[in-house]
């Protein structure tokens, strides 16, 4: 069975191959790459791992790679609803023109019912998976924690964690969990035609502060605002005007429960408990 990650040059591409070679023969993974000459793409040859070019932009480069591939791993891009779509349409053609027996697709969580604002790409790209008719499964992946580093590191410098979230809960979840996760879905069986919810602990804007101040022994502040403050003061930062609206919107979507878990399947797929966010920032903030 020949298995290949999009994305493989990417975090969690790579954390997918890095577990599936612990599963399959390194002869039975292809790595997807938009560069194959790439210093990454070299280490993946070394280890006996092939190499192939997929650009979302480019089908025929996608035809071209999902020859003799019975399952795909296509990671997630771009928010940007028309392009990713155009993305996923070229993905879903090629995998149809070349016998593609299962699709994976890194999701958003609940994406076939949330109004979250980063749901919506994603329940189109799901829909146009369901809609080709080939088996698929849906690793719908929470907030990772690697997504505050940025933050983090700002309010280790002297900056207040600046929120607009209020009491809302974020499902903050390992990034390498997830790798794992996705690694065992596709080397394993029994999972066609099922969407799975992947998080972690749901906590609060303070009880994510709470976790950081533990483990660096620091005591950083929580700076609660409201909507208005907080796109201005994201503004007076620096922040892009086109990006300012989409961050305040993801706080919005917080504060609403966009990001909260009723349930995870993650402890199901990985065999074991998750990884919690303070052993995260544990092994992130060392």
């Amino acid at each position: 069975m020949k298995i290949l990650v999009t994305g493989a040059a990417g975090k969690l591409g790579s954390n997918i191959v890095e577990n599936l070679v612990k599963k399959v023969p390194a002869s039975d993974i292809i790595a997807g790459v938009r560069e194959p000459q790439s210093e990454k793409a070299k280490a993946y040859e070394a280890q006996g791992i092939e190499v192939r070019l997929t650009d979302f932009e480019k089908k025929e480069t996608l035809v071209e790679a999902f020859k003799g591939v019975d399952r795909v791993f296509i990671v997630s891009t771009v928010p940007v609803m028309e392009t990713a779509i155009q993305q996923q349409k070229n993905t879903v053609e090629a995998a149809k023109e070349t016998g593609v027996s299962q699709l994976v697709y890194s999701s958003a969580p609940r994406a076939d019912v949330s109004d979250f604002v980063l749901a919506a790409p994603h329940r189109e790209r799901e829909n146009i998976i369901k809609e080709s008719g080939i088996p698929y499964v849906f690793v719908r992946n929470n907030w990772y924690v690697e997504n505050e580093l940025g933050t983090i590191q700002q309010c280790l410098n002297g900056a207040p964690w600046v929120t607009s979230a209020g009491e809302g809960k974020v499902a903050w979840v390992y990034r390498p969990d997830l790798g794992e996760a996705t690694a065992n879905v596709l080397a394993g069986d029994g999972h066609d035609n099922k969407a799975y919810e992947l998080a972690g602990e749901n906590l609060t804007q303070q009880q994510f502060v709470d976790a950081v101040n533990e483990v660096t022994g620091k005591e950083i502040p929580l700076l609660a605002v409201d909507t208005e403050d907080h796109a201005k003061m994201v503004k007076e930062a620096g922040v892009p005007e086109e990006f300012v609206s989409l961050l305040v919107m993801i706080q919005n979507g917080i504060r609403e429960g966009g990001l909260e878990a009723p349930h995870s399947d993650l402890e199901m797929l990985l065999g074991r408990k998750p990884t919690s966010v303070k052993e995260a920032l544990q092994i992130l903030l060392k």
